[in-house]
């Protein structure tokens, strides 16, 4: 039980007394996966996220994708946060997932999890923790933000004196824009860097934004405009559980990927189905569409297009343990989209 000495209400007590806390909104820490910190930490200008929907607005706000990385010698990190009020949320995602931070060490080319920031089971807009690093010596430092909640403040505590540089660029500059539900968002990894696209960005050293919106992936053209404004490595496109029905799909998936297309016309698309556990005559329609955007583009030509198939994501022996509930992967099963998603991304990028 040594993990939870210290472990207060307000989180784990920082008991340490050279501790000094710095804005990472300031220079050289490195924010990713955020469009906007001057206020909060969101993932889409307002203007574009209410031309969505109300929906798309609100999971703006939550800190899906967003990472910090930074350099140190700090033989310790802590940390200070200020979320949004938080309520027992969906019955399938983690406290830790909503509000909480995983801490990595980035090291000759690969990442070590160290820790979790845990909340304090009856936090309510925000807590205070520690976690020790153990290595001696200059570190590089990844901390993947929470999925689930707005995160209106961090500030990063190191031991006084400590050096703080940046961390070593990705090997890719631009990033890999992944849009979709709240699959794509993260629901329901049992902690923030076990989302699938955090697993992709470890593993190939990539930078990438999480488009992933919590029932509100509609295929909406103000989010097909903003997403051709941006200088992306690649684009996962996976809506295709929002839909309400294969028929919406057949009317917004192609366009959709169009108004992508007409601003890049060499970039790598990646076209994917839903994962269910059980693949149904419904979402075979709903494949069925998805697949013919791709073939469409094929036939004109378009030889940057490729499909994956959501009902191979999950190896059929284990497919009933890769969910939570039947439709949100957990550990194992982002594990298994990471592996493939990611082998595909790998073999266009590198």
């Amino acid at each position: 039980m040594e993990i939870w000495e210290g472990y207060s209400q307000k989180g784990l007590a920082v008991k340490e007394t050279d501790v000094e806390y710095f804005d990472i909104r300031q220079p050289p820490f490195q924010i990713y996966g955020a469009c906007s910190t001057d206020r909060y930490f969101s993932r889409l200008p307002e203007d574009t996220a209410k031309a969505a929907s109300g929906g798309v607005h609100t999971h703006a706000l939550a800190a899906a994708g967003i990472r910090l990385r930074f350099a140190t010698d700090s033989p310790y990190v802590a940390i200070k946060v200020e979320h949004a009020a938080y309520n027992s949320g969906s019955p399938h995602v983690t406290k830790l997932a909503s509000v909480g931070f995983d801490l990595y060490i980035e090291k000759n080319g690969r990442t070590s999890y160290v820790q979790s920031f845990l909340p304090p089971l009856d936090t309510e807009t925000g807590y205070e923790g520690i976690r020790y690093i153990g290595e001696r010596g200059n570190k590089e430092l990844l901390l993947c933000f929470p999925y689930g909640k707005q995160i209106r403040s961090l500030q990063v505590g190191l031991k006084k004196g400590s050096r703080i540089t940046n961390s070593r660029p990705y090997s890719i500059q631009k990033p890999v824009v992944f849009y979709g539900s709240s699959i794509t968002q993260g629901a329901a990894a049992s902690r923030p860097g076990n989302a699938y696209e955090n697993m992709i960005s470890r593993r190939l050293n990539i930078d990438y934004i999480n488009l992933g919106f919590s029932g509100s992936a509609l295929g909406e053209p103000a989010l097909a405009e903003y997403i051709a404004g941006l200088d992306m490595a690649a684009f996962v496109m996976d809506y295709d559980y929002n839909a309400p029905d294969a028929a919406y799909l057949q009317k917004t998936h192609e366009p959709f990927f169009k108004i992508v297309r007409e601003r890049h016309p060499l970039l790598p698309v990646l076209f994917v189905t839903k994962p269910d556990t059980v693949y149904t005559e419904e979402a075979q329609q709903r494949r069925t569409v998805v697949m013919q955007t791709f073939l469409n583009a094929r036939n004109r030509g378009d030889s940057n297009v490729f499909f994956i198939d959501g009902d191979s994501l999950f190896p059929e022996a284990v497919r009933a343990d890769c969910t939570v509930d039947g439709t949100h992967p957990n550990d194992l099963g982002f594990h298994f989209m990471a592996e493939r998603i990611g082998g595909v991304l790998k073999n266009l990028l590198f």
